[in-house]
């Protein structure tokens, strides 16, 4: 019977409580993924003074399965786990499945095999016999959703507190630069911060491929009280200081979802704890929701949003001529939404 795949987490706390594999899949093709599994299998199996005694790095076109079934079969020297790393796994040849099933069958309990290839094609053979025995630890992309998760996992794990709307607002700015990407700029806001504490929206700016983001959200406010008088020279000083549309199409995109929730949340007069359980807002950020935004309603935030999707797909899908007017006439259609409900104009 087939096992079920591991999620990133779940791989994460499986080590963390000691269970080490005998055999894994990675399965995915976020190259970070299988980068980061293999560094943290190799601490895992392999104690400070090993030396790379009991490591063994082989490629799948240098290789045959015979010989690495021979060396996971053979016991490491000392406590240790041998660990068997074997990249480009898709290039391995098997003419005959038998020997890999049975050795997946009754694996060495001292040898951790780790089979990766981001471009591992999942309709040979080879895959399905490891897709049904070993441990499959899932490496696809992630969504913006998944990937403001991650980030506030990958913080937590310093001790650096993160809101969930923050959290959307770095998955949204980088959700484009790939996953090293963002996990090298979290290093570096992390290093920028100092010690753990909670991230605010200022620290924000350190991140080198996200918008001025408390520029693009002064504007995004102007937006969502129907001053377009304001939000149009700030997007043009955004864009000429070299601001991308698209980043700053998402800045918009948070600040209108998250403005939404909070005025929902004030409607509904919730608790503070209630608050951050049902909308991912801190209290704090909700109040400064109400004051920014004005008299703007839940109607007009919801119009803004659908008009960033279908500017989002202008500037996507149909390749907008001048993204930069995509842009100003979103805020302009979104402002004008908002001046009818009673705002400014």
């Amino acid at each position: 019977m087939r096992r079920q795949p591991l999620t990133w987490s779940q791989f994460r706390q499986g080590l963390k409580r000691g269970g080490i594999e005998p055999v894994y899949l990675l399965a995915g093709e976020e190259e970070f993924f299988h980068e980061e599994a293999m560094r943290l299998l190799q601490a895992a199996c392999l104690g400070p003074d090993d030396g790379g005694m009991n490591r063994d790095r082989l490629r799948g076109d240098e290789t045959d399965v015979a010989a690495i079934l021979d060396l996971a079969s053979t016991y490491p020297m000392g406590g240790a786990t041998r660990l068997i790393i074997v990249r480009g796994a898709d290039a391995l040849r098997l003419d005959d499945p038998k020997p890999l099933a049975a050795y997946l069958a009754a694996p060495n309990p001292r040898t951790c095999l780790v089979f990766s290839d981001p471009q591992f094609d999942r309709r040979r053979s080879l895959f399905r016999v490891l897709q049904e025995n070993a441990a499959v630890i899932l490496c696809d992309p992630l969504d913006e959703p998944r990937l403001a998760a991650w980030v506030r996992e990958r913080l937590a794990e310093d001790g650096y507190g993160l809101e969930s709307a923050l959290a959307e607002a770095i998955a949204t700015a980088l959700s484009a630069a790939g996953l090293a990407r963002v996990d090298a700029e979290l290093a570096k806001l992390r290093s920028a911060i100092g010690a753990p504490r909670p991230v605010r929206a200022a620290d924000l700016s350190i991140l080198a491929d996200a918008p001025r983001l408390e520029d693009a959200f002064r504007m995004a406010a102007a937006v969502a009280r129907g001053s377009r008088g304001e939000a149009l020279p700030a997007a043009r000083d955004l864009l000429r200081a070299g601001e991308e549309p698209l980043q700053l199409l998402g800045a918009l995109s948070w600040y209108f979802r998250n403005a939404l929730r909070a005025r929902l949340a004030q409607a509904r007069r919730l608790p503070p704890r209630e608050v951050t359980a049902l909308y991912g807002l801190d209290p704090g950020r909700v109040d400064r929701f109400r004051r920014d935004i004005g008299a703007a309603t839940a109607a007009s935030l919801r119009r803004a949003l659908g008009l960033c999707l279908q500017a989002d797909r202008e500037l996507k899908g149909m390749g907008a001529k001048d993204p930069a007017h995509a842009l100003e006439r979103l805020i302009h259609r979104a402002g004008r939404g908002v001046a009818a409900d009673g705002g400014r104009s």
